[in-house]
C-alpha cells in the first residue's frame, strides 16, 4: 500500500517541533564537547566548511570527550579482544551435542563480518555522541558486498518512541545535489525540476541542493510477503518541495523485517525521547573553564608583554621597545629622567598561581564528570593489558556510577544489533548449519567486555566468600559440604569471569565422562578385592603348610599331627 507522502511530511515537521528545545542545548555542547558533530537540519551551508570553534581557549572538555569515546570502545566493543559471545536462554538444550561448538563458529564469524565492516569506526563515533549528547543514531544494513553502518549527525535526526519508550521511529535529513538525486533514484523517479538541474550541474559546474528525508518507522497492518513494501518496518525516502512546488515527492519506498537503527541513551530522564549525557553535567564547569582560561590568558598575557608607562622627556625621540631594538637618544637628557619607562599595572606571581590552580582544579571536574580516570586506564599503553580485575579493585567507585549506563548500551544497542548481524547473515548465507533440534532455541548474548567483566566480578566476590566459610565450616561439620551445588557453583563463576564456551564441555560429555570414572572405579575396586581374596587364599595355603610342618615334641612330632592324633584318640 502506496504511503501518504504529504501525512509522513507533517508528522516529520511536528517530531522536528518537538525536538526543537534540545536543539540549543546541543548547539551549546557540541561548542564544548565536540564541535565536528552538530549540523542544524535548517543549515545549507554546512557542506561548505569544516566545523572548527574559535571561542574555544581551553579545549580540556574536547581532549575528555576524546578519552570518553575511546575508553568507551576499548571497554565495551574493543576491536582487538572478543567482547561477546552467543548463548541460548534456557536449560532444555544445554547439553545438546555439538551446541557449543557451533555458538563458537557463529561468533567467531560474525566477529569476522564486524571486523571487515566499518563498526568500529562507526561506534567509536556513537559513543563521542552519547558522551556529548546523550543520544545517537545509527544505522545498520546489509547488501552483497557485507555489512554496512552509518552514524547519523546530531541535528540531522529526529527520534519517536512506542508505548515502551522503545526508539522504533526515525526521520532524518540528507541534503543531496541534484546529480547525486538522479545517481540514485534514477531520471525517472525524479521531478522535471531535479532532473533540468543535475544536466546542467553535469555541464556546467553549478551545484544546487534539495533536502531529501528518509523515514523508517512500524507499519501499523503489515500484509507480509517478499516486496519491501510489505515488511513490517517502512523506508521511505521523499523530497521535500519538489521544484520549487512545496509538495513533496516519494523517490522510494522500501521496508525492513526489524528496526535497522540503533538510537541508544546514555541516560533517560523519565519519558523523554531523548537522552542526557555526562557532558550536560560538567557544561557549567565548562564554561568558567573558558572564562578562567581567558582571565589567565590575559595576565600572563600582561606579564610577557606589561603596558608601560614613559616620562614625558622622551617623547621626542620615539623610543622602540621591541625586542633588539636600537634607539639613538640624548643620553644626558635620558639619564635626568632616572627610570623613564616603567611597567604598570604588572599581575603579581602569586595570584597568577592561584588562578592556575583553580583552572587545574576545573579541570580535574570536568575530568571527573567524563570518567576520564577510568577510561585511561583502558587505552593506556602501559606496556600491558589491563584486566577487569585491576579495573574492579581501583575503580570500584566509577563503575558503581557508570554500570548503570553499561547496562542500558547492552539493551539499546549492542544487544539487538548482535541479533540484527545474525539474521541479516542468516539472509546472506553466511551461517553453519544449525545441530538438529536447535531450530527452536532462542538466542542469547552473552558480553565479555572489560566493563562488562569488571560488572560481573562483583558477585564473584560473594561466591569467594560463601565457598571459603563451607570450606571453614566442613572442618567442624563435613556435612556443611552437603549444601553446596558444585557444578553450578563453578558455571556461574566461569561465566562472570568471562570463560569461553569452547573451553568447557558439555552437560552429556560431563555425564559420559563421570560415568566411565564411575565403571573404572568400580572395576578397579573389583580388581582390588578379587586380589585381596586371592592373597588371604595364599596366605591360609602357607599357614597350614607352615603348621604342618612345625615340630612340637622331642620325637619330632608335627603340631598339626598332635592335632590329628588327639582327634582320633578321640
Amino acid at each position: 500500500m502506496a504511503v501518504d507522502v504529504n501525512e509522513l511530511a507533517r508528522r516529520y515537521e511536528a517530531l522536528r517541533t518537538e525536538r526543537s528545545g534540545w536543539d540549543a542545548a546541543w548547539r551549546s555542547l557540541a561548542e564544548l564537547f565536540l564541535p565536528c558533530r552538530w549540523r542544524s537540519d535548517t543549515d545549507t551551508t554546512a557542506h561548505q566548511s569544516p566545523k572548527l570553534n574559535g571561542r574555544l581557549v581551553n579545549s580540556a572538555g574536547v581532549l575528555a570527550m576524546r578519552t570518553l569515546a575511546a575508553g568507551m570502545q576499548g571497554g565495551m566493543t574493543s576491536p582487538v579482544r572478543p567482547w561477546f559471545r552467543l548463548t541460548t536462554k534456557g536449560d532444555d538444550i544445554a547439553g545438546m551435542p555439538g551446541l557449543n561448538a557451533w555458538l563458537e563458529e557463529v561468533t567467531s564469524r560474525m566477529q569476522r563480518v564486524l571486523h571487515e565492516s566499518n563498526f568500529y569506526n562507526a561506534v567509536h563515533g556513537l559513543y563521542a555522541d552519547l558522551g556529548t549528547f546523550g543520544t545517537g543514531l545509527l544505522i545498520e544494513t546489509a547488501d552483497e558486498d557485507g555489512i554496512h553502518f552509518h552514524l547519523i549527525r546530531a541535528g540531522e535526526y529526529v527520534l519517536d518512541v512506542n508505548g515502551r519508550n522503545e526508539v522504533d521511529t526515525f526521520f532524518r535529513r540528507l541534503n543531496m545535489t541534484a546529480r547525486q538525486i538522479v545517481d540514485r533514484w534514477g531520471e525517472e523517479r525524479v521531478p522535471d525540476a531535479v532532473r533540468n538541474v543535475a544536466r546542467r550541474e553535469t555541464g556546467q559546474g553549478g551545484v544546487v541542493r534539495f533536502d531529501v528525508i528518509h523515514g523508517v518507522f512500524p507499519r501499523r497492518d503489515a500484509p507480509g510477503g517478499l516486496g519491501g513494501e510489505n515488511k513490517p518496518f517502512a523506508s521511505v525516502y521523499w523530497l521535500q518541495a519538489a521544484g520549487g512546488s512545496g509538495k513533496p515527492c516519494v523517490l522510494s519506498e522500501g521496508g525492513f523485517d526489524s528496526f535497522p537503527a540503533y538510537a541508544p541513551r546514555w541516560d533517560v530522564n523519565g519519558a523523554d525521547v531523548y537522552g542526557r549525557s555526562p557532558a550536560m553535567d560538567v557544561t557549567p564547569d565548562c564554561r568558567m573553564l573558558q572564562a578562567m582560561t581567558a582571565t589567565l590568558r590575559k595576565m600572563q598575557h600582561k606579564i610577557a608583554d606589561p603596558p608601560l608607562a614613559a616620562d614625558s622627556s622622551i617623547k621626542a625621540f620615539g623610543v622602540d621597545i621591541t625586542p633588539g631594538a636600537l634607539n639613538f637618544v640624548d643620553m644626558g637628557r635620558l639619564t635626568s629622567a632616572g627610570a623613564p619607562i616603567v611597567p604598570i599595572q604588572q599581575p603579581e606571581p602569586q595570584a597568577l598561581n592561584y588562578t592556575m590552580q583553580g583552572i587545574q582544579g576545573v579541570e580535574k571536574v570536568i575530568n571527573d564528570g567524563l570518567y576520564v580516570d577510568l577510561f585511561r586506564m583502558l587505552i593506556d599503553d602501559d606496556r600491558r593489558q589491563i584486566t577487569a580485575t585491576e579495573i574492579q579493585a581501583k575503580q570500584q567507585e566509577k563503575m558503581i556510577l557508570i554500570g548503570p549506563v553499561v547496562e542500558r548500551l547492552h539493551k539499546e544497542l549492542l544487544e539487538p544489533l548482535i541479533i540484527r548481524t545474525y539474521m541479516l547473515m542468516g539472509q546472506y548465507g553466511v551461517l553453519p548449519p544449525m545441530p538438529d533440534g536447535m531450530h527452536y532455541a532462542e538466542l542469547d548474548v552473552a558480553f565479555e567486555s572489560v566493563l562488562a567483566q569488571a560488572q560481573k566480578l562483583t558477585a564473584t566476590s560473594s561466591i569467594d566468600q560463601g565457598m571459603a566459610f563451607v570450606v571453614n565450616a566442613a572442618q567442624m561439620a563435613p556435612d556443611a559440604l552437603d549444601m553446596l551445588d558444585t557444578d553450578n557453583m563453578v558455571k556461574s563463576y566461569l561465566d562472570r569471569v568471562g570463560m569461553p564456551e569452547g573451553c568447557l564441555r558439555d552437560e552429556q560429555t560431563v555425564r559420559q565422562i563421570r560415568q566411565q570414572k564411575a565403571r573404572a572405579q568400580a572395576a578397579a575396586q573389583q580388581q582390588e578385592e578379587a586380589a585381596l581374596a586371592t592373597q588371604q587364599a595364599v596366605d591360609m595355603t602357607a599357614a597350614a603348610k607352615n603348621l604342618g610342618q612345625t615340630p612340637v615334641g622331642a620325637d619330632g612330632q608335627t603340631l598339626m599331627g598332635t592335632i590329628l592324633g588327639g582327634l582320633g584318640a578321640v
